[in-house]
Order: C-alpha cells, then structure tokens, then sequence
C-alpha cells in the first residue's frame, strides 16, 4: 500500500514565491498558508500583462494535454499557452541543458520523475509555491516536497494494458513472463519515461532484476519510449499485452478499440509526478497562477474527461474508484533518485537498447 503519508510534513514557512497580491518578484516571505481567492484574483491581473505561460509537461498524451492547456485558457481568457510535451526524460535533460547555458524559456516543468525535481532543487532552480486548493487533494500527497519547491501534478497508475479479444485479463505481474507470451508483449523506456522507470524500479524491488527482468526479456518484448507506446502497439495488433498506464488505454476502449486495463493483485504501481515553477521563469504570475489551476476543479474536471486521474478527491475518476482507496505500491523518492540511474543501465545491458 502506499506510504506516502509518512512523508508529508508542513513547509515552516514560504519564501518569494507564494503570495499572489503583487508581482512575483515583490512577494511577501514567512507566509505559511496557501492563496486565498482574493490572491488567486491578483495574481491572474498580474498573469494578463505577462500574456503567456511556457508550460513543459511530461504528464498526458499531446491532446489531453492540450485540452486543459484550453481550458486553462478558457478560465483566465488573455492569458496563452506554449505547451512542449514530451516524455519526461527528454524534457528534464533539454531543461539542463538550458539552465546550463543560462537560458530561462520554461514556466511551468511538469515531469514523470519526481527525482528530477530533487535535482532542480539542488540546483537552486525551483520557486516555493502552495496552490490554494492543496487540501483537496488527497492528504498523502499534499506537499511532496516538504519545502513546498514542488508539487503534485498528476496520479498515474502503471498496470497492465492488454487485448481482451486475444487473451484472458492477467491477474499478476508474472503473467507477464509466461514463456507463452513470447512475442507478444510491448513497454516503453525507463530511459525516456519517467512512468516506465518508476515500474521498472518497483519490479525490480519487489522480485529482483534477474528473476524479473531477465525472464521478461526472454519473452522479446517490443520496446517503444514512451509509456503510450505499449497502448498504442496493442491498438494497433502489433503485440498483445504489457505495462502501460490505464489513461490512454481507457481512452482507446472508450473509442471501441479492443484494449482493456487490468490492476494486478500483487499491486498497481501508482506514479506521483511532480509540478514546479521555476524560478527564473519568464512569466512568473502566469506561471504561479497556471500551477494554482492544477488543484482547481476545472483542471480536474478536464483531467478526468481524458480518462485521467483528477488529482481532487471530489471529482469522480474515470475507473469510478477513488484513488486512496486502490491497492498500490509508490516507489519512494530516496529510491528512485539511485534507482532509475541503475535501472537504465541494467535495461541497456539486458535489452541492448
């Protein structure tokens, strides 16, 4: 089960970057509580003379993401956005790239892999921030950064897509290395997905890299990037069944396609992806009030017409089960920083790609 609750602990106080009633820059330090509304009404007149918010984001496929960027739109008219979406990889490595070269273009960085925010923060890359509506979201995940530098940006569930037409529900990740399977099943990159590195870590953690991973390699699994790629080969009958997340699967389903989700009994593995502002960003009302959106209703609403999780507990999700009460299994930020390095160069070893 998740243990997330352990790790959540009150910022002591917030810095520049959490008052909304003037310029980002001229923020008042020591506040300890969230925005209220009147802030929120502030920040958005401060948000339309910047005009634009530069959003980078991992979490979604292109078109959900760019459905919320319209709704983010259509909440606070004036205000554009420039979204990137790519996996969560590509962009953190493009991001350091930048901050490297002492280039500031992103707002908003939402990522797969919450290790990478730990990074940033190191770097002194990230403004403290607490969206007003942080409380309705489930308490195990309300500040995941203890220092309020990030927050949660998505809930995805890695599970097991496969075709119904072809082949029974699988009940167990070791399903998965039946000898039967041979030929059939598709993942995405721990190297390029922060999703697919966050199960290949829980994998490897709950049943060991050669008891797991060298027997799923025995099976010639098709090996895309991103963790979209497995829904899209089984839409497609290029391959049968493999890990993936359930949104773009339900999606699929939704639209007639012979695709379906199972949740395995020995646990789901739920993903939190974080979302930051950054600190040098180049419109830092628009991006302060673009995150405050995450926590609104409205984005939740949208996230869930997309078949994903509303990060709100009173928004129904598309499975019609709220998420704290699933059996999961959350790889914990200690780990992951050392374990996806690790994971990506025992992928290579084993998968040669």
């Amino acid at each position: 089960m998740s243990t997330r609750g352990t790790f959540v602990r009150r910022a002591a106080a917030l810095g520049a970057g959490l008052a909304a009633g003037a310029p980002a820059t001229a923020l008042a330090a020591g506040r300890k509580n969230q925005l209220s509304d009147a802030d929120v009404s502030k920040l958005y007149a401060a948000a339309k003379k910047e005009g634009t918010v530069v959003w980078w984001t991992g979490h979604y496929t292109q078109s959900a993401a760019e459905k919320i960027g319209a709704s983010f739109k259509a909440k606070y008219p004036g205000i554009d956005v420039q979204l990137l979406r790519q996996t969560g990889q590509v962009l953190f490595q493009r991001l350091t790239q930048d901050l490297k070269s002492n280039v500031h273009e992103v707002d908003v960085f939402a990522s797969t892999d919450e290790a990478h925010m730990t990074i940033l923060k190191k770097q002194n890359a990230l403004a403290q921030f607490v969206p007003a509506d942080i409380d309705k979201i489930p308490k195990e995940y309300q500040h995941l950064d203890p220092d309020d530098t990030y927050q949660l940006g998505d809930i995805a569930l890695m599970c097991i897509n496969y075709n119904p037409k072809k082949m029974p529900a699988p009940r167990r990740w070791s399903d998965l290395l039946d000898p039967r399977m041979k030929d059939l099943l598709t993942v995405g990159h721990p190297g390029f997905s922060g999703y697919v590195g966050n199960w290949t870590v829980a994998m490897n953690d709950k049943y060991g890299w050669d008891a797991y991973f060298k027997k799923f390699a025995a099976n010639n699994p098709k090996i895309g990037r991103s963790v979209f790629d497995a829904t899209t080969d089984i839409v497609s009958g290029e391959r049968v069944l493999g890990p993936g997340a359930d949104s773009l699967a339900l999606e699929r389903k939704a639209a007639g396609n012979a695709i379906a989700v199972a949740f395995p009994e020995d646990d789901t593995i739920l993903v939190t992806a974080p979302v930051t502002v950054m600190k040098e960003a180049p419109h830092p009302n628009a991006a302060r009030l673009f995150m405050n959106y995450y926590y609104s209703k409205e984005y939740s609403q949208t996230a869930a017409s997309t078949f994903n999780l509303p990060l709100r507990l009173d928004i129904p999700s598309p499975t019609g089960v709220r998420i704290d009460r699933m059996r999961t299994y959350h790889v914990k930020i200690d780990r992951l920083l050392s374990g996806i390095p690790e994971m990506i160069a025992k992928w290579r070893e084993t998968f040669n790609v």
